[in-house]
């Protein structure tokens, strides 16, 4: 049975489960004239309605969707050193994050806490009633296996943000109304559990967008992997090299909607527009990729010649009164570089469309500017419905499993180069780069192969929504926030100012509207 056929259903489910996006809705008591969870678990239909909202809630605007001004996965590596707010920056959700001005009361602070638990919620609300269902042990075992899956991914995002959160594992009621927060290790901890003692209960294969088997170990091995547990990351990473996933011949096919049957795609969320106003954030302005988010030269410069150098020079364009001129870019500075360049930013002397400086209306002279712009995710073929289109998000590629075993390797110690090197080696050559060892020999020390993992890391997965998380569990935001700055001031370009304020800035604080109204919860020290 697929999902995607019963979306519609979720919007007659979430009255009669109670499941609205407010955050204070974990609370609600049962409607009089609606079905309640009491009368509702009884059919195999109600238990697929009911992880069909689990599903449903990963759409939401600060998760796996969002438009173009909420913080979804684009907007969020631009709170990052991969992007920034070009021009716009007011406008966009998670600015204050970005330039270090959040605080208890800021939106995306408390949007992003919401709608993590909501689908927690969801999934609760499931794991909780489904042993009433009347349905076959192993479909029941199935359904349980993806919710426990989905609240895992959920708590990784909490944990990686606000720290110490608290840890609902059922549905709450009005008597239980209050808790504190649990300790991350401990939330850690049992959600690994968990998930080891399901993953077998799950498919290998299933209809997209579906939690299968893989994508089990892939939230496993990121829990594990950004919490430093290298052996279980490089059990659960292995384990998925066994399950017939394979990277994707061409990586600018797979950010279109031609590609999201790639071999590569271990966990994605589904966008069947248009006409469902759903995939708002990998829409196309105006004919052109996004203007109001851009990529940073920073990014733009890890991206290396196609012999594997380092560019030699900043010659982005012409200067003019200590700024970048936008209207005389140096097109030849973005020749002959890593392929992925073109399929991740918008640069000078690249088109859309056929469309480019003069010829291109609004955005569109992004195409003739020395700054550079958001590329991935817009697909040049849909050009129909440019605030509605149907681009999936990958949640989970191969690329990144086959980077973070090599990265959880290096990081416990006791690897062999070779094995480590085989692993990026299929993600550079892949993208049409050379192998390390053809560009940087043999007999690496073990920072060296950290260096190329994490440049690896950042010029594949970019704006994919990991790069802040990789700056937070790698304790480099700093460095990160100086080079923004350093690339602002130096060539007067228009991003928000950044500001690094200590080790505050690694962990955000809890939303002031939970602390008003969830007496046991306490602010993050770092922020009290």
């Amino acid at each position: 049975m697929k999902l995607s056929n019963k979306y519609i259903g979720i919007f007659l489910l979430s009255g009669a489960m109670t499941m609205s996006s407010c955050s204070d809705s974990w609370l609600q008591e049962d409607s009089l004239t609606e079905s309640s969870s009491a009368t509702f678990w009884q059919t195999a239909d109600d238990a697929m309605m009911g992880l069909v909202a689990c599903y449903d809630g990963l759409q939401t605007e600060q998760l796996y969707n969002g438009g173009p001004w909420n913080m979804g996965p684009v907007n969020f590596d631009c709170m990052s050193d991969n992007g920034g707010h070009f021009n716009w920056s007011g406008w966009m959700e998670g600015y204050d994050i970005a330039n270090g001005t959040h605080n208890a009361s800021s939106w995306a602070v408390g949007s992003f806490w919401s709608d993590n638990y909501e689908v927690i919620k969801r999934c609760n609300l499931l794991i909780a009633n489904i042993d009433r269902v009347n349905m076959s042990d192993a479909m029941r075992a199935q359904y349980k296996a993806e919710a426990l899956t989905l609240r895992a991914l959920m708590y990784i995002n909490l944990t990686m943000t606000y720290n110490d959160v608290p840890y609902i594992t059922e549905p709450l009621t009005l008597d239980k109304a209050e808790m504190g927060s649990t300790k991350r290790a401990d939330i850690v901890a049992s959600e690994m559990e968990l998930l080891k003692g399901c993953v077998n209960d799950l498919p290998v294969k299933a209809d997209l967008g579906r939690v299968t088997r893989g994508a089990c170990y892939a939230v496993l091995g990121r829990m594990a992997l950004y919490n430093e547990k290298w052996d279980e990351a490089i059990a659960a990473y292995k384990a998925i090299l066994e399950l017939g996933y394979s990277l994707e011949g061409d990586y600018a096919r797979l950010f279109t909607q031609a590609g999201q049957t790639s071999p590569e795609i271990v966990f994605s969320v589904r966008f069947e527009g248009p006409g469902l106003s759903e995939g708002a954030c990998f829409n196309a302005h105006w004919n052109t990729p996004l203007e109001a988010m851009n990529g940073t030269l920073n990014l733009a410069d890890e991206y290396y010649n196609l012999d594997g150098s380092k560019p030699a020079d900043k010659n982005y364009g012409v200067m003019n009164d200590g700024k970048l001129d936008l209207w005389q870019p140096n097109a030849d500075h973005w020749t002959g570089r890593d392929p992925r360049l073109y399929a991740t930013l918008f640069v000078p002397g690249m088109t859309w469309n056929g469309k480019g400086g003069a010829t291109a209306w609004y955005g569109g002279a992004a195409a003739s500017m020395s700054t550079v712009y958001v590329m991935k995710y817009f697909d040049p073929s849909d050009t129909g419905n440019s605030w509605d289109n149907g681009q999936d998000f990958y949640v989970v590629r191969y690329a990144e499993v086959l980077l973070s075993l090599a990265e959880a390797l290096v990081e416990k110690g006791g690897y062999t180069e070779s094995e480590v090197l085989g692993l990026v080696d299929m993600v550079r050559t892949r993208a049409g780069m050379p192998r390390v060892e053809d560009v940087e020999g043999s007999g690496l020390s073990q920072s060296s192969l950290m260096d190329i993992i994490r440049h690896e890391r950042r010029v594949e997965l970019a704006f994919e929504g990991l790069r802040l998380f990789d700056l937070y569990r790698w304790r480099i935001l700093d460095k990160a926030v100086q080079a923004i700055e350093n690339e602002r001031t130096t060539y007067g370009l228009a991003y928000e100012k950044r500001i690094f304020n200590g080790e505050r800035d690694y962990v955000w604080p809890i939303p002031l509207g939970e602390l008003d109204s969830n007496k046991k919860l306490e602010q993050n020290a770092l922020w009290k």
